[in-house]
């Protein structure tokens, strides 16, 4: 039994052994979505559902103390949005550059179908037409937004240099190898791909890479700060220096609400960008100028709905700072707003550190924003604005009413110590002394009272008009359905037939008595004439032809103005447009130059000898 179980154990472990080496050939044909994984550039997301509310952030200054780091908080701003894991976040300069970012999505998509033909052709061996889509992928994501695209473009030029060794064509790849590692040291080089000699070149180049000099590009930005992408990766607010980079030309993205989106290549030093305003920029700076003049009032929330829906966007995520003086914290009112009817789902007020503390004292006040949403109370919607009282205001309306009160009491003392003074004059005899003292003090008193009584009623109302007028405060929801709304226009002048319809009709004449024997019908009555129309008071044909020749000067106001605003917003979109056009001209030189270079360097590469020919041949 021993020596037959020991056979089984043999014969087992053989079966094992045969059962690996087939499944190795197997392994290393699998697709390589499953084996290429470069590193992902930017942070970790949540991936929020489907369904999930689009969200815009913007950040107003309320001081220009306040201005750049604004531009700051609307980053990490961005970030708790996209880490929300129940939001999804959409860039106010990508939504307010329509044609832009949809040329950008247009490239985006090109450069995906020619990375999965090219991975499609090189599955089923065919690598020069692998070769084809890869580099045709990689100019297309050099069109794209390369701070959120920079992975896949360099996951392309890493299989672009995979199918240039699977061709032989081993100088070329060499040199894609060393642009992918200069432009991102952890790029991924699998050996499914690269034989073991061109995994040798991979490690090399790498550590010479990363131990290499490292150079520094100063990157600022016209007419307006922007955020700076080096790569792929946030390196922070223009202008902005950009230290530990390689001898390499670096894509430079530069990103502003209200601007065109600008990106081209760079090397160490100077780099000076110049942002190209988009036709919603005046709108943008409009609204925002609302919001700053009155961050407390319901013209706040107004305009953060006009600006949602320029951006077409359900949502609006508005931080509004005040730096104040000194180097002390900024003061910050965060507000989420829903669009369609202003619901503030989100409101905090709280202070954030500046400088390099920005970005973790931040956190706090960010996480309580995205993280749930304030339910509606008995289904309307809940804000978080004065009503258009401001709290100086409401004081000063108190102490007026306080004020008023005061001098309607010393009215009252007055007048009853003229009453009183009145009376004494009266029981006393008229041609003595003392009666002229009592009626010349009674007088005084009387227009002591009379003046302090009308000055008390005036305070009086004054103040309650400036404590109370424009509704309550913050949570109310029927005042923000108050303000939310336009005001109605005014009620037309009634016609002359309505006011006479108003009059009390005259009661009809009783029927007439016949006798009996009176049976023959009497002739017919000739039927009254239809009282004629009373025209209408001549006050009441004025008021309405002043208010219709006010609502058409009104409308021919408002059509001016539309036009005027028109034909600035054609303006700017033309101007726009040209400058867009001259850079894309600029860069297609730029490109066109540069592939003649890389052609002249392949054409000389290829009329010197191959590395290992022979070897490679072999392999």
């Amino acid at each position: 039994m021993r020596p037959s179980k020991v056979r089984a154990a043999h014969a087992a472990l053989s079966g094992w052994l045969v059962g690996l080496l087939a499944v190795g050939p197997a392994a290393a044909q699998t697709p390589v979505s499953t084996r290429l994984v470069p590193r992902a550039l930017s942070a970790a997301t949540a991936e929020a559902p489907a369904d999930a509310p689009a969200v815009t952030v913007v950040a107003i200054a309320l001081d220009a103390a306040a201005r750049a780091d604004a531009v700051r908080l609307v980053r990490e701003a961005e970030q708790a949005v996209a880490n929300s894991g129940r939001l999804k976040l959409v860039r106010l300069a990508d939504a307010l550059d329509v044609e832009g970012q949809r040329e950008r999505q247009a490239r985006e998509s090109e450069a995906a179908e020619a990375a999965k033909a090219g991975q499609r052709a090189y599955d089923e061996l065919d690598t020069e037409k692998a070769l084809v889509h890869f580099d045709k992928a990689l100019r297309a994501y050099e069109g794209a937004d390369l701070s959120q695209r920079f992975t896949e473009l360099s996951r392309a030029r890493v299989m672009k240099a995979a199918s240039q060794v699977a061709n032989g064509e081993n100088t070329a790849a060499q040199l894609e190898i060393r642009t992918a590692l200069a432009l991102n040291p952890e790029a991924r080089f699998s050996p499914n791909f690269f034989p073991p000699e061109e995994m040798t070149f991979v490690e090399k180049e790498r550590k010479a890479v990363l131990s290499g000099n490292k150079s520094t590009l100063r990157v600022s930005t016209e007419p307006v700060p922007a955020q700076v992408y080096v790569d792929g990766q946030f390196r922070g607010i223009s202008p902005v220096e950009v230290a530990d980079l390689t001898a390499a030309d670096h894509y430079v993205t530069v990103v502003a609400p209200g601007y065109a989106l600008n990106q081209r290549r760079e090397r160490a030093g100077e780099a000076s960008l110049t942002l190209a305003p988009v036709a919603a920029l005046p709108g943008l700076q409009t609204l925002t100028d609302q919001v700053a003049r009155k961050p407390d009032g319901s013209e706040r929330d107004k305009a953060l709905r006009e600006l949602g829906s320029l951006a077409d966007v359900p949502q609006v995520l508005a931080l509004l700072v005040r730096g104040g003086a000194g180097a002390g914290p900024l003061e910050v009112t965060g507000l989420r707003l829903d669009v369609l009817d202003g619901h503030n789902q989100a409101y905090a007020i709280g202070t954030v550190p500046r400088g390099d503390a920005l970005a973790d004292g931040s956190q706090a006040l960010l996480t309580q924003l995205v993280s749930t949403d304030t339910p509606r109370q008995a289904g309307k919607p809940v804000t978080h604005f004065s009503g258009g009282v401001s709290s100086s205001r409401r004081t000063a309306g108190y102490v007026l009413m306080a004020t008023g009160v005061a001098l309607l009491a010393g009215g009252v003392y007055f007048g009853m110590e003229a009453s009183s003074k009145s009376d004494e004059f009266k029981r006393t005899a008229q041609n003595s002394r003392r009666a002229q003292d009592l009626k010349s003090t009674g007088k005084t008193y009387a227009v002591v009272a009379d003046v302090g009584v009308l000055l008390g009623l005036a305070s009086a109302g004054v103040g309650s008009y400036f404590a109370f007028a424009g509704g309550g405060g913050g949570g109310s929801s029927k005042s923000s359905a108050r303000a939310s709304r336009p005001a109605p226009a005014p009620a037309p002048t009634p016609p002359a037939t309505e006011t006479k319809a108003r009059e009390p009709l005259p009661m009809p004449p009783p029927p007439e008595q016949t006798a009996p024997a009176a049976r023959q019908p009497a002739p017919a009555a000739p039927q009254p004439a239809p009282a004629a129309p009373q025209p209408a008071p001549a006050s009441s044909k004025k008021d309405k032809e002043a208010a219709k020749r006010a609502q058409e000067e009104e409308a021919r106001q408002r059509e001016e103005e539309l036009r005027k605003r028109r034909e600035e917003v054609e303006r700017q979109r033309k101007e726009s447009e040209e400058r867009r056009k001259q850079e894309e001209a600029a860069a297609k030189r730029e490109q066109e130059e540069r592939r003649r270079e890389e052609e002249r360097r392949r054409q000389e590469e290829k009329k010197r000898p191959s590395l290992d020919e022979d070897d490679l041949r072999n392999y």
